[in-house]
């Protein structure tokens, strides 16, 4: 099955680097494809990074980010991160029977096509949606 990026997926895919917007549309259009993706973040200023930092310990949800502004790969410019999700049954899936396959596929075409990434699923911990290009 061949996917599409949405209008919303593209304009944040855009905002990272070609390296990261290059695997990351291989991935989509490849046929084997597990699953629809949708992008969730691409650059993130320092003031969105604050949001997300604050996010479990300041303010009410859980901890999404270790990183405080100005210390994630997204505060760059063009974004070094990527968070991309599995789009299932037409909503963002956070589930690791879904991002599994998902981050296997992108490895694969990223090593397919050279380029270097690092998955934060690799890290002890583990964050399922990101992709950076390695420092």
């Amino acid at each position: 099955m061949s996917y599409h990026w949405s209008q919303r997926s593209q304009h944040r895919l855009s905002t990272c680097a070609d390296d990261l917007q290059r695997v990351l549309n291989a991935a989509l259009a490849h046929p084997d494809c597990p699953s629809d993706l949708t992008i969730v973040h691409g650059h993130r200023t320092n003031e969105q990074q604050a949001a997300l930092y604050a996010q479990g310990r300041t303010t009410p949800g859980n901890v999404v980010t270790n990183a405080k502004p100005g210390e994630s790969r997204h505060n760059s410019w063009p974004s070094e991160a990527v968070d991309v999700v599995p789009y299932v049954d037409g909503a963002p899936s956070w589930e690791w029977m879904h991002i599994d396959p998902m981050a296997a596929h992108i490895k694969r075409i990223a090593s397919d096509l050279d380029i270097a990434i690092t998955w934060g699923g690799d890290w002890r911990w583990r964050d399922g949606a990101h992709f950076e290009l390695p420092r």
